[in-house]
């Protein structure tokens, strides 16, 4: 071996040692990452629990502000209920100041007492025990000398008297507009009693306040100091706390919160998720380390395997490049003569890529052309069979579809232990196989080229003696139709007449050279435009018609030339047009003639069209407004009837009726409404398709049958739209405004064999719904709508049966006093006993009463029922304070209520009459205004249901003066979740008090609800909280139960 085989001998052996410390230092430096990663997440693991106890501790400093908050503005609403009770300078000391106190006192436990300022100086202190540093009642000189300065500020004043054990709210007396108040009220609040209820103190008895044991907080009234906390200890500001500011009353306080373990506290689970880190890291490392001892030792054996391999590899190399650039392939035959081995450059010579040592016989078979196998399969066992060279030469089809020409050269030789074997060389020898062919078949070429000359020479002959008995035949054809012959040469730009051609424009013959001019000149005026117009596309060779002219001759006939042409190119390339033009002078003028005829033949044939369509118009349309009539309908709905049994047909029927069209009749005459009739078709007519159909059926009814696109729901609900808005517009009749409104049913159809005029019905019950829908608009037809008219039928006859047969039944349900949770009443509701369906809540029969008018029924049986079942309360035992029983509009306006309730029996402030917020009373209505009056003359209280979602406005509210507000249920279910239905409701039941009026909530689902209502002052509460509404039986025996289930 050379100096560089030993060097590349050594730089693989030192390569093959440094391999066996790679492990170890892999196995370090991962056990090294897995312990930064455990480090880094266990420090992250502690920033989250810091973060997420900051977040924590800044939503429960929040919560406390809002708290504190809404309690502030509940002691200062007691102070404004004081001012407003006084309802002036406050000077009075009456029963009702005490009584008012008492009550507040008693009520809430952090009012130590009230105070009265009149003239803004303190005059009286009420409370249930001597303020701090007073032995009477009277004014407080401490007190007095604390206030002085911000009760002459006359404002709503919050003091928080650091150092002192209460708060001092001070609330200037309600004055009327443009004056100054004359005095003030003073609440004083009890600091510790304050934070109790606001749930400061984790030894609060509320068990609905969170518990804040695990923090530290303080107060501080930013106006009074910066430094000094009135309540909490100070040192928490140097813990660096969350803070949180908030606004009461003038005030500005600010909450200092921070865990009571500090902030640096650790997280409850450290210890348990260091120890998940550590078992983590340790099963990454184990498996790690033990692959690296096991790829460490086989690293020193492949380093030994490449050493021995080495030396082969290098001569193996040598041998290689010389095969190589000899492009020589090796093939060798062992066993039995049918296992064949290539080597690459033999696979590669073969199309085929190497395989190693596998048996390569059938590919090299199947790669050899068919006409070439037998001789390879020779050459193949002579090599086998003889100890001399034998060599073939053989085809091969590449798999791109080229073909190689191979030589094989082989012979078998005999091992050192006396096997034979047999193996050999094959090369390329393409090019040299080509350029034999090559030369080849250029002879071959030569001997045809020869042979076809002969035959084009001989072609040419022949088609020369066509030419020429064809051009004598064409002469002949020319001369017998005075065919004058033309061309027009591209190059010279020069045309040429033939003898004919001038013959037929009258002019001698000469030269046969027309130019563009002398040819106009031939040529009546009036064709002149169309002449220059095919002349100039036939020199653009666009030119496809024949060209017709009027010839103006010597003795002033005129003659009829026809001329057509097409483009020619000679063997040089040189295009030029040749035509040919004729006389057809017989041929124009009998054309005329035929045009004459046939003129006057038309305009027979329309005067009788114009008769018949006359007389077919006048059957089949309206005389007043033109449109079709239903004659003209059922012919439409019939022939679409039919075409639809042999192909799909997709329409759309839209049925319109004129709303209110009876009282233009009735107060402007019929001519009125014969004009509004007109201009209805004319709204009609513009606004649909061409393809559309309209019709009048009779009086104010119209029918549209729209064909032609889409017919879609969205494309009629759009047309429709357009048409009510266009029939909404008024019209002027002899300087009266007409105005009318349209309902429109729509029905569509689209597949094969349709019966139209069923469409039509269906479009006809969809007007039905869109006129009980409130008229005025569009409603489609639908299977359910059907179905729904059906069942609603079916109901009216069922209700009108019902009523018959008493299957109308009261059920209740109770209301409850908000503080005391004591019964004060119930609601009475109608209930169906339907023999089939059982118990019928109102939704399902109630809008159907209406329609049938009997609603006013319903409420006289069910207040019957209630008298009733009063009267049975009363033997048993149970006192029910008070019944509110729901009355109808219908009911309020009928003349004849008020009679009807004075021959009833009914106790006096036990009744009450529901009346819907939807009973619109802000304008005055003589009846219904009369009838409430009387109502509650005779005892019986008003209560206004439903009330938020309506139109009631605060000025019927004082006319009509009712008891009870009952809050809309839509308005009670999200108060828990939205503050804006929380402050709605708070509004309503600040009105309500501040005119007299009590509170009831309807809709109270869950015990939070009735919490929260009774916390924003609401009276009575009623709903599944409490109780369902129940059957008079299980209604009272709940009752007589005490209502065990209210008090659990």
């Amino acid at each position: 071996m050379d100096h560089r085989s030993l060097r590349s001998l050594a730089a693989r052996l030192n390569k093959a040692f440094k391999k066996v410390h790679i492990p170890v230092a892999a196995v370090t430096a991962t056990a090294m990452a897995v312990i930064a990663v455990g480090i880094v997440l266990d420090q992250r693991h502690q920033q989250r629990y810091q973060q997420e106890l900051r977040n924590q501790t800044e939503e429960a400093a929040a919560a406390l502000a809002r708290r504190l908050v809404t309690t502030i503005e509940s002691d200062i609403a007691a102070a404004q209920r004081l001012s407003q009770l006084l309802g002036g300078p406050v000077e009075g000391t009456g029963q009702i100041l005490h009584r008012f106190v008492e009550q507040e006192l008693a009520k809430n436990p952090r009012l130590i007492g009230f105070g009265l300022a009149p003239g803004f100086k303190l005059a009286r202190v009420l409370s249930r025990a001597p303020v701090p540093g007073s032995k009477t009642a009277g004014p407080d000189a401490k007190l007095a000398e604390i206030i002085q300065g911000p009760l002459a500020l006359q404002k709503l004043t919050l003091m928080s008297n650091p150092g002192m054990d209460f708060l001092t709210l001070i609330h200037p007396d309600e004055a009327k507009a443009g004056a100054k108040p004359a005095g003030a009220v003073l609440v004083l609040i009890d600091k510790k009693q304050l934070m109790l209820d606001v749930g400061f103190d984790s030894s609060s008895a509320d068990t609905q306040l969170p518990a804040l044991d695990w923090l530290t907080i303080s107060v501080r009234d930013i106006r009074e100091t910066k430094d000094q906390f009135f309540f909490g200890d100070s040192a928490v500001d140097h813990l660096a706390p969350v803070t949180w500011s908030l606004s009461v009353a003038d005030a500005t306080w600010q909450i200092h919160a921070v865990p009571a373990a500090g902030w640096t506290m650790s997280a409850p689970d450290q210890m348990q998720y260091r120890f998940s880190l550590a078992l983590g890291g340790l099963a990454l490392i184990i498996p790690i380390l033990m692959a690296s001892l096991l790829i460490g030792e086989r690293n020193r054996n492949i380093a030994a395997l490449k050493v021995r391999e080495a030396n082969l590899l290098e001569l193996s190399q040598r041998f290689s490049l010389a095969m190589e650039a000899s492009k020589i392939g090796v093939w060798e035959v062992i066993g039995d003569g049918q296992h064949l081995f290539w080597d690459d450059r033999a696979a590669a010579l073969h199309g085929c890529q190497g395989n190693g040592l596998e048996n390569r016989l059938e590919e090299w078979l199947d790669a050899i052309y068919p006409e070439d196998r037998a001789s390879a399969e020779a050459h193949f066992f002579t090599c086998i069979c003889a100890e001399h060279t034998c060599t073939e030469t053989y085809r091969i089809a590449r798999p791109d579809g080229a073909v190689r020409h191979v030589r094989s050269a082989g012979a078998s030789y005999r091992n050192p232990d006396g096997s034979m074997r047999t193996a050999g060389i094959v090369w390329d020898v393409t090019s040299d196989a080509m350029m034999t062919q090559t030369l080849r078949q250029a002879k071959q070429v030569s001997d045809i080229k020869n042979a076809e000359l002969e035959l084009a020479l001989d072609e040419l002959s022949r088609r020369e003696q066509e030419l020429e008995e064809l051009s004598n035949k064409l002469d002949l054809a020319l001369a017998s139709y005075s065919c004058g012959i033309w061309e027009f040469d591209f190059a010279s730009n020069i045309e040429r007449w033939d003898e004919r051609m001038c013959q037929l424009y009258g002019v001698p013959y000469t030269d046969g050279i027309v130019s563009k001019e002398q040819w106009l000149a031939f040529i009546h005026p009036d064709d002149h435009k169309a002449a220059l117009d095919v002349s100039s596309r036939l020199q653009k060779r666009d030119m496809n018609d024949a060209l017709l002219v009027r010839v103006l001759l010597t003795d002033g006939s005129v003659r009829y030339v026809r001329s057509v042409g097409q483009l020619q190119t000679d063997r040089n390339g040189n295009k030029k047009i040749v035509g040919i033009a004729f006389d057809v002078t017989e041929d124009a003028l009998l054309t005329a003639e035929l045009k004459t005829a046939k003129a006057e033949s038309d305009a027979k044939n329309m005067e009788l069209e114009i008769a018949k369509s006359r007389i077919e118009h006048n059957a089949l349309h309206d005389p007043l407004t033109s449109l079709a009539n239903r004659r003209k309908l059922d012919v439409v709905l019939d022939r679409i009837s039919h075409e639809s049994r042999g192909e799909r047909q997709t329409f759309a029927i839209l049925h319109l009726d004129l709303d209110r069209f009876k009282q233009i009749n009735d107060t402007l005459g019929h001519a009125a409404g014969d004009a509004m009739l007109v201009h209805a078709s004319e709204v009609l007519s513009r606004t649909v398709r061409h393809t559309d159909i309209v019709a009048r059926i009779g009086g104010d009814e119209f029918v549209i049958v729209a064909r032609g696109g889409s017919n879609g729901q969205e494309e009629m609900a759009l047309l429709a739209s357009r048409i009510i808005a266009e029939l909404r517009q008024p019209i002027d009749f002899e300087g009266f405004e007409c105005r009318c409104g349209v309902s429109i049913g729509i029905a569509i159809a689209s597949g094969l064999n349709i019966d139209a005029r069923r469409i039509l019905v269906n479009a006809d019950i969809a007007l039905y719904r869109a006129k009980a829908m409130g008229r005025n608009r569009h409603e489609f037809f639908t299977q359910n709508l059907q179905a729904e008219i059906i069942t609603h039928k079916r109901t009216a006859d069922e209700l009108l049966t019902g009523i018959e047969k008493q299957e109308f039944v009261t059920w209740y349900q109770p209301q409850f006093d908000a503080n005391t949770t004591e019964l004060t009443g119930v609601e009475a509701l109608v209930r169906w006993q339907h023999p089939h369906h059982g118990i019928l809540a109102p939704d399902r029969f109630l809008k159907i009463a209406e329609d049938l008018n009997v609603t006013s029924v319903l409420d006289h049986i069910v207040l019957e029922t209630v008298l009733r079942d009063k009267h049975r309360w009363a033997q048993m035992g149970l006192h029910v304070p008070k019944v509110s029983v729901n009355v109808s509009s219908r009911r309020l306006h009928d003349q004849g209520l008020v009679e009807a309730l004075s021959s009833l029996d009914i106790p006096p402030n036990e009744i009450c009459f529901e009346l819907v917020e939807s009973i619109f009373l802000d304008e005055h209505e003589d009846i219904a205004a009369t009838n409430l009056e009387q109502i509650k003359a005779l005892g019986i209280d008003i209560e206004i249901d439903d009330f938020g979602t309506g139109h009631t406005s605060i000025v019927s509210l004082l006319k009509l003066k009712p008891k009870r507000l009952k809050i809309d249920r839509q308005l009670v279910m999200p108060i828990l979740h939205s503050p804006q239905e929380r402050a709605l409701v708070r509004s309503i039941i600040e009105i309500a008090r501040s005119l007299g009026v009590e509170t009831v909530a309807e809709g109270v689902e869950t015990m939070q609800h009735a919490a929260l209502l009774r916390e924003l002052g609401c009276d009575l509460l009623q709903g599944y909280a409490f109780a369902r509404p129940l059957p008079f039986n299980d209604f009272t025996t709940m009752a007589l139960a005490n209502w065990t289930r209210v008090a659990a």
